[in-house]
């Protein structure tokens, strides 16, 4: 027989309950926002004014909106510092029946974003980059390193962003593999002493992520609308919906995975987590352990980076 609840239990059970729907009822008053592409440019506020030469960033993305969902310090970098972020697309998706409407989807989230954008081999972007296609195809795979090689050589960038090895997405881990062989390629050629390598998560958390980048409402919000111009994607998953609530996550796993096992939990809101690595020649080297936190009220750049995880240029 199934005894009823004691009145104090129901209290607590409807107050929680309440809570539950509210959040829930929060999520779901975005699917009244417009999705993309917007009809008219969406050009974000510029940057401070900063150094003149600000750090040059390429944000290596697997598919159209990876530069969006991931990309918390990318849009930090550009809007506290001055950097200037080049979204590369690795791919336009595997569906070709979809890569003209995915285009067409990037280019707004990149101008909403304020990053420029590169598309090899425009307007198709990379194809074969999956460990499958690398073991069965290699003249594909050369082609391709040599390609990203060649944007790495132009745009000489400070700072690489692309995802870990084992993010789960096999175009994903693909993407993180042809980077290290392109960027390893570019850094050796140009004989420079170290290059950034910022590994992002998505589909599969990092093992150890040494950053954690607080992310401010305002921020968090900027995002947003270069997400939302994914409107197919977004339409097929409503990962926009959604990617609030993962970054809140971030900081319960964030404040102790990088601060450390039993720290306090951090006082944001949002955060995105990271690996920093270094690309001396082509070895890809870990930074000093321990986890360094970049909270929102303090200033992103590339000097703190380096002041934190070491690199070119360090004082």
């Amino acid at each position: 027989m199934t005894t009823p609840s004691s009145p104090a239990w129901q209290t607590r059970y409807d107050a929680w309950l309440r809570y539950v729907r509210e959040l829930s009822s929060a999520v779901d008053s975005g699917s009244s926002l417009p999705l993309g592409p917007a009809s008219e440019d969406l050009l974000p506020p510029s940057p401070p004014d900063g150094p003149p030469n600000g750090a040059k960033i390429v944000y290596c993305a697997p598919h159209p909106d990876d530069e969006s969902l991931g990309g918390a310090l990318a849009v930090r970098l550009r809007m506290e510092s001055g950097a200037q972020v080049t979204n590369v697309a690795i791919t336009l998706g595997g569906d070709v029946s979809q890569r003209a409407r995915r285009l067409r989807e990037l280019e707004s989230a990149c101008r909403a974003l304020g990053f420029r954008l590169v598309v090899p081999f425009h307007p198709t972007g990379f194809d074969g980059v999956n460990p499958a296609s690398r073991q069965r195809d290699p003249a594909t795979w050369r082609r391709n390193v040599e390609a990203l090689r060649e944007i790495f050589d132009q745009e000489q960038p400070d700072i690489v962003f692309a995802p870990h090895a084992e993010d789960f997405n096999t175009t994903h881990i693909g993407t993180h593999d042809l980077v290290i062989e392109a960027l390893g390629a570019s850094v050796a050629r140009r004989g420079l002493q170290q290059v950034f390598l910022i590994e992002t998560e998505f589909w599969h958390q990092l093992f150890q992520p040494n950053l954690m980048v607080g992310v401010s409402a305002e921020t968090m919000g900027a995002q947003l609308v270069a997400i939302a111009e994914h409107g197919g994607e977004m339409r097929r998953n409503p990962y926009h919906l959604l990617h609030p609530c993962r970054m809140m996550d971030n900081v319960r796993r964030g404040s102790e995975v990088v601060g450390g096992q039993g720290a306090p939990a951090q006082p944001f809101r949002f955060a995105e987590l990271y690996h920093v690595r270094l690309m001396t020649g082509r070895e890809l080297r870990d930074t000093a352990p321990g986890g360094r936190i970049l909270p929102p009220g303090e200033p992103a750049s590339l000097e703190w980076l380096r002041a934190r995880f070491g690199g070119a240029g360090t004082p």
